[in-house]
């Protein structure tokens, strides 16, 4: 069994699953937080509350399942709110085969998997900014309002690797 992760990242993923972002889109927002060619900066708790150890754009080429990793995360209906983890386990397995996107619940209705309810929450996205080993999770203003200014929408969300 592993041991509990002493990191905790933190997650900006767009609210459109589908949107996509571009290496100039990140480039001017990286460059405006001040950060060199390996994602640091002199001044990272400037842009994220206690600071961080890097922060970077990951692209998995496809649309992806973003959310805690050790430990997991439990999934609800979302009408009933029943758990139903087990049943999106299975389908979020099935689609990575090929299958659809989507959930057989046990309240009888078929569901997107990016309709279900998270806790702790997690998103489907084809990309996220990675901020990695964080101290909070408090997004500083200036970094709120370039994110949106360049993306648009997006949801903060963490994740123990």
């Amino acid at each position: 069994m592993p041991h509990a992760s002493h990191r905790l990242d933190l997650l900006v993923v767009p609210t459109d699953p589908h949107q996509t972002i571009d290496e100039a889109q990140t480039a001017r927002l990286f460059a405006h937080w001040g950060l060199d060619s390996k994602g640091r900066s002199g001044n990272m708790d400037r842009l994220i509350e206690g600071g961080c150890n890097r922060i970077w754009l990951d692209r998995p080429g496809r649309l992806w399942l973003y959310g805690n990793q050790l430990g997991g995360f439990r999934v609800a209906c979302p009408d009933t709110n029943a758990l139903v983890s087990a049943e999106f386990g299975r389908a979020h397995r099935a689609w990575k085969a090929g299958a659809a996107r989507m959930l057989a619940c046990t309240c009888g209705a078929d569901h997107a998997l990016e309709d279900c309810v998270f806790s702790p929450p997690a998103a489907f996205a084809t990309w996220a900014i990675v901020f990695a080993d964080v101290e909070g999770t408090s997004l500083t203003p200036l970094v709120e309002s370039s994110i949106h200014d360049a993306v648009g929408s997006y949801r903060v969300l963490t994740r123990r690797p």
